[in-house]
């Protein structure tokens, strides 16, 4: 079924940098699988490593892939139809499989979206539909989303805010504030953000695990008073101790960087250490894994945040999309700002969100409907390709 293979990295400049308390990034870095099937439909994968999440590179992401892809080959995916590909995904633990003793879950959502893309351009069928064959917990036919506004710390609160259009900042639902090591100036950027609000939009803070416990400690009730709706990673990753100490103190907590998973959120759970959890494709391992940790949040009675990685380039802000829009229960979503990050196009369509209403529209299909422009495979580095006819894998050209 699976004629051929090739695995390509990519790291495109950004128009726009983007910074914040764990990185300063400046280009993106993500690792594509393009699978080509006998009939010659092709599927587009991706993972976005990110070393300060995952523990993943560029490089590790890519020879995860060619280690353990021929294997899964084999036997491990049925391809009579959408459902039977997804019920395959679904029973194979994709991040151990790729990651071996330490899981892979940049590697695995590539190849899993590229899967589930190739099955669905096949059967003519939106990525959405494999989300509800996914056991979706909420799962509704497409519609636009709202979309959250993310304010890094390259850009200044007021005047990011202040340039909003009065009818677009009424219009926002939700704002993340990133914020740094200073507690007094992530107190005064979540201040202004809600100085150019209205009680209709929540306001979020993004520290990413810089605050000390005794600094989380000093800032919660400060942000409390002025009603931030939840401080996401306040402290460092998996500080069950301090993350409930916040919780117990009236703060909502959001683990992003601490979970991964559905392990790692129940250990949260029980350790009353976690009130919401940001929910990212790439760190969870593809769209199934991050289906049913949306679940397991509903079951705990924990909100959820559907969050991007940073210049995501093009199948993995599509298959959040498909997320996004056919999935209920979103405390917030985040869509990315590739519109803004990179000069061109780098997919046919274009990623588009509408700045005025904040809204994500659908995709419309089949599989993610989106293909790489030749801006992106002119920037893209080929690494890897398999090929049926050896069965082995090769320097790509």
């Amino acid at each position: 079924m699976i004629e051929s293979i090739r695995v390509l990295t990519v790291a495109a400049p950004l128009a726009v940098g983007f910074d914040h308390a764990s990185h300063t990034r400046t280009h993106s870095a993500s690792v594509l699988v393009e699978l080509t099937l006998a009939s010659g439909h092709r599927g587009w994968g991706e993972g976005a490593p990110r070393p300060y999440v995952t523990g993943e590179t560029l490089d590790s992401a890519v020879d995860a892939l060619v280690t353990a892809a021929p294997d899964i080959l084999a036997d491990a995916v049925d391809w009579r139809s959408v459902d039977t590909v997804v019920d395959s995904l679904a029973s194979i633990d994709l991040p151990m499989v790729f990651g071996g003793r330490y899981p892979a879950p940049a590697a695995a959502a590539a190849w899993e979206t590229a899967v589930l893309d190739a099955a669905c351009r096949v059967a003519g069928r939106l990525m959405s539909d494999a989300v509800r064959m996914a056991a979706a917990p909420s799962w509704r036919p497409p519609e636009p989303v709202p979309v959250s506004l993310v304010i890094d710390l390259s850009r200044d609160v007021t005047v990011t805010l202040g340039r909003l259009p009065e009818p677009s900042r009424a219009a926002l639902r939700h704002v993340k504030v990133k914020v740094g090591r200073d507690v007094d100036d992530a107190v005064k950027r979540v201040a202004q953000a809600m100085s150019h609000l209205t009680a209709e939009t929540s306001v979020s803070v993004d520290v990413n695990g810089a605050w000390r416990a005794d600094q989380a400690d000093r800032a919660a009730s400060r942000l409390a008073e002025l009603g931030v709706a939840w401080i996401e990673e306040p402290t460092s990753a998996r500080d069950w101790a301090g993350m409930a100490r916040l919780c117990r103190a009236g703060v909502p907590v959001m683990l992003d960087e601490s979970c991964g998973g559905e392990d790692d959120l129940r250990r949260a759970a029980d350790a009353g250490a976690a009130t919401h959890v940001n929910i990212r494709v790439s760190k969870c391992g593809g769209i199934i894994p991050s289906v049913r940790l949306a679940a397991c949040a509903d079951a705990l009675d924990i909100e959820r945040q559907l969050g991007v990685q940073v210049a995501e380039i093009g199948p993995l802000w599509a298959v959040g999309r498909a997320l996004a829009t056919s999935l209920t229960g979103w405390r917030a979503v985040e869509a990315g700002r590739g519109d803004e990050w990179f000069l061109e196009p780098l997919t046919e369509p274009a990623f588009a969100v509408d700045r005025t209403r904040h809204l994500a529209a659908p995709l419309t299909g089949p599989g993610t409907g989106i293909t790489p422009t030749p801006a992106l495979l002119g920037i893209a580095r080929p690494r890897a390709q398999w090929c049926a006819g050896d069965g082995s894998w090769r320097a790509a050209s």
